[in-house]
């Protein structure tokens, strides 16, 4: 996450206008608030419940980061709720639900801790999308997704310093640099600021309704990279989804 951070503002000072890059105590306070709970604490909430429960539970128990967010945008009057906005959540829940087969879902003693801390993760994440809009709206969005990954980035470190000594133990062949630059760039940089300048362009619940094609994106990714097999449930899954994100940001006529 920090070195994310550091390339982003290498390429901030090198992109982004020298009147978009505002500083102020309202730009300091609000990228570290953010950068801490959108960016580090989603991302440690969510590796952390990954390990301490099954696959399955942390796959489903994301599909509520959209429910959060729509919570969140309605209490703050940001949004209101709408029968088909309603409808359009439930039939995108009811795919991703189908498609990382609900069936393997288990509630034990022993996935507790961590399905609390995946729900935690939902929380956070779900709390960036609502809140950081307004934020997101005054600066700019690949600015400022630099300082959060920074901010984000350094309280993490500070938060782990017994794993410090990992760092010496990397390995350096080519499938592990291709993993490094893979994560830095597209599942990191890329991510995060196309969900900061999503949110300048759409509502929060509707950047947060697109996390349900992430499950169609893997099947698919499964089916041309690995030759994986697509079944009639992954096919009913995906009809289901697509049809509720439509649903879900699909703008009334007037």
């Amino acid at each position: 996450m920090m070195l994310s951070g550091v390339l982003m503002l290498a390429l901030s000072f090198q992109f982004v206008p020298r009147a978009k890059r505002t500083v102020g105590r309202e730009f300091w306070w609000k990228t570290f608030f953010y950068g801490v709970v959108g960016l580090g604490l989603n991302q440690a909430f969510f590796m952390l419940g990954l390990f301490k429960t099954t696959t399955a539970n942390s796959a489903i128990l994301n599909t509520l980061t959209p429910i959060f967010t729509l919570l969140f945008a309605i209490l703050m009057k940001q949004e209101r709720f709408t029968f088909r906005r309603g409808a359009g959540f439930f039939v995108a829940i009811l795919g991703a639900v189908i498609i990382c087969k609900f069936e393997d879902f288990q509630l034990s003693s022993q996935t507790f801790q961590g399905d609390v801390i995946t729900v935690l993760n939902c929380v956070a994440l779900a709390f960036f999308f609502a809140f950081s809009r307004d934020f997101l709206l005054k600066t700019d969005p690949f600015w400022a997704t630099a300082w959060m990954f920074v901010f984000g980035g350094a309280v993490l470190m500070l938060a782990t310093p017994s794993h410090w000594h990992e760092l010496a133990t990397f390995r350096t062949d080519s499938t592990f640099l291709w993993a490094v630059f893979y994560n830095v760039v597209a599942a990191s940089i890329i991510t995060y600021f196309l969900n900061s300048w999503a949110l300048t362009k759409v509502n929060a619940s509707s950047v947060a309704l697109f996390i349900y094609l992430q499950p169609v994106v893997a099947v698919l990714n499964g089916w041309f990279t690995y030759g994986e097999a697509i079944t009639k449930r992954m096919v009913l899954a995906m009809i289901c989804i697509f049809l509720g994100v439509g649903l879900g940001v699909m703008k009334k006529k007037t």
